[in-house]
């Protein structure tokens, strides 16, 4: 090629480039045609594969990014759009190595680096993902995008201190830079500083005010803060803005559910699938949501209606589930199969080994359960589910998993700095706590029947009494996990960390008649319930109300049943036990204003590396 033709066709290969890049439609016609000629140039090749990146063809870009390699290997650019590829469809492996081996070829690349450091913090490889993401910073310290990298990361660990400082850092180097103020809000939202965090909203929506997400985490400080006229708006403006999102339907149809209109939950739903008949996702979300709220009828139809237009494994998930509502367990044993053929999840092996559980068939239960174990080693609900298993075929390995007399324990907690006694404290809190709840139901798809649950992350809140309470708490914890055995191979005891973070924590207002069925914490690991206070009944039921049982399964299993433990709580008592343990309560009668108050969590270990 002589040197007018080379600079000729660097010229056309840099208009291809801002073609692609302006991801105009006849820029792939164009490149397909000059490739006719030349089919093993790279940088044609190249461009193919961004072309189709543009216009979501993930596939045949990978194809096109493979060709273009063969031609010439040597590509550090082209190995990072290939991982990039690569991560969209979910192949992390493949996303990985092609990112190092860019790095291999150019160690400096600074965008390889950057999308490696994401792509760990994907992986959850925490520790790697930071080295990963300071080595980019150190090559660029003014980057918003690394700085909020960082946060990211930092945020995904729950530490959100941290966070926010590199956020602040992103927002100092450019104040305009939208991603860090949403994070920022995010952030304080989760520090349970509902204030400061709608004062970022606000900054980021003036700059982004079509970013519906915006929007929806705008509505959730709104609503934490009771200020439900302004939540209701902002979670219809998100609707509004992207009709598709998933996520600001469910929000609102919580949001009116918790407020006690039933008739609106479903309105969205309905608007937005008329205008997007074949968006699965909407059409799973409105099923899960009609399952919650009991109208099962509803929600079969759709089931119905849906599979045949769209025929994803979500689909005959839900619908397995429906079917095994209504005790058809060969039907709900087919869709969840058919779920399973076509993409594997860990939620609809768990429900197909309920079905087995339900007829019978422990082993296959055990063969799914040991099969989900090997990708989520850490899940309660597989835990328990085992466990169950273990109980119905007499095999010993059930009093090893649980212990009912050690690893459940009973506390009550001391009393604080400055009481006089632990029930002047409780009637602090007491009072704290009942601030809060302010919706008249319980969340759609949780566990308490006839009463409500507080909104975010009880024990992040500003509150002296709030603090003072996760202190006692603390210190509890600290005892349950010192009387713990070392173990590696128990799922509770080879987890042992006197580190711990409190993953989730919230406060429940239980009135007559009020429950909760049984259930596990799947995503936990240690797991309380703390009293504040009981409602006032006859001198003849003393100990009866509310009892929390231990052992008897959320399946409803009837004589295969078993209650392994009753225990009879106080005020300023708390039960500690594994999050695998499966655990309810019994309803009680009281006075139409009395209540039940109790202050839960969840404990995980701290696996920070930080």
């Amino acid at each position: 090629m002589t040197v007018d033709r080379a600079a000729r066709f660097q010229r056309l290969l840099q208009q291809l480039a801002k073609s692609v890049q302006q991801k105009d439609p006849s820029s792939i016609g164009k490149i397909l045609s000059l490739l006719g000629k030349n089919p093993k140039e790279p940088n044609l090749l190249h461009l193919a594969a961004l072309a189709y990146m543009g216009s979501g063809e993930h596939q045949r870009a990978i194809d096109y990014f493979q060709r273009s390699l063969q031609s010439h290997s040597n590509q550090p650019e082209l190995h990072n759009n290939l991982a990039n590829a690569y991560k969209h469809i979910g192949e992390l492996t493949a996303a990985e190595k092609h990112y190092r081996t860019a790095l291999k070829l150019q160690p400096q690349y600074l965008e390889a680096i950057k999308n490696l450091g994401l792509l760990l913090t994907k992986l959850e490889r925490y520790a790697e993902a930071e080295e990963t993401l300071q080595q980019a910073l150190k090559l660029a310290p003014d980057s918003v995008v690394v700085l909020t990298s960082l946060g990211n990361l930092c945020r995904e660990q729950e530490l959100f201190t941290d966070a926010v400082n590199y956020y602040r850092q992103a927002v100092t180097v450019d104040p305009n830079y939208v991603n860090a103020l949403h994070n920022l809000g995010l952030c304080y939202k989760y520090l349970e500083q509902a204030e400061t965090a709608i004062s970022y909203y606000e900054r980021a929506q003036s700059l982004a005010p079509q970013l519906a997400e915006i929007d929806l985490n705008y509505g959730n400080a709104l609503f934490e803060l009771a200020r439900y006229d302004e939540a209701e708006t902002r979670y219809k403006d998100a609707v509004a803005k992207a009709p598709l999102m998933v996520l600001a339907h469910e929000t609102l149809s919580e949001f009116y559910w918790q407020l006690g209109q039933p008739q609106k939950i479903d309105g969205s739903y309905r608007w937005a699938i008329k205008t997007a008949p074949d968006h699965p996702e909407l059409r799973l979300s409105l099923i899960r949501l009609l399952t919650a709220t009991g109208e099962f009828d509803s929600a079969k139809s759709l089931a119905r209606e849906s599979i045949e237009r769209c025929p994803v494994p979500e689909l005959y998930q839900a619908q397995g589930k429906l079917f095994a509502n209504e005790l058809d367990y060969p039907r709900a044993r087919e869709s969840l199969q058919e779920s399973l053929s076509l993409a594997y999840s860990l939620d609809a092996a768990q429900d197909l080994s309920k079905v087995h559980i339900l007829e019978g068939e422990y082993n296959k239960a055990l063969e799914l359960l040991n099969a989900a174990q090997q990708r989520a080693p850490d899940d309660q609900l597989s835990w328990a589910l085992k466990g169950l298993c273990w109980r119905l075929l007499g095999d010993s390995r059930y009093q090893w998993l649980i212990d009912y007399q050690k690893h459940i324990q009973v506390y009550v907690l001391s009393t604080p700095p400055g009481y006089s006694s632990l029930e002047k404290f409780l009637e602090e809190l007491e009072e704290v706590l009942l601030s809060m709840h302010s919706t008249k139901f319980s969340p759609s798809q949780q566990t308490l029947k006839h009463g409500t649950q507080t909104p975010g992350r009880l024990l992040y809140k500003k509150n002296p009494a709030i603090e003072l309470y996760k202190t006692l708490l603390t210190e509890v914890v600290h005892e349950y996990i010192d009387r713990l055995p070392e173990d590696n191979e128990h799922p509770l005891l080879r987890r042992k960390s006197h580190d711990f973070l409190f993953a989730g924590s919230w406060s429940v207002k239980l009135t007559s008649g009020g429950f909760h069925v049984n259930h596990v914490h799947p995503q936990g690991w240690i797991s309380s319930a703390c009293y504040i206070s009981m409602p006032n009944q006859p001198s003849t039921d003393v100990g009866m109300d509310a009892r929390i049982k231990f052992g008897e399964s959320g399946l409803g299993l009837g004589e295969r049943e078993v209650i392994e433990r009753i225990i009879h709580p106080q005020a300023g008592q708390l039960v500690l036990f594994p999050s695998y343990t499966w655990h309810g309560t019994y309803s009680f009668e009281c006075e139409p204003n009395d209540f039940r108050l109790t202050a839960p969590f969840d404990v995980i270990p701290n696996i920070s590396d930080r």
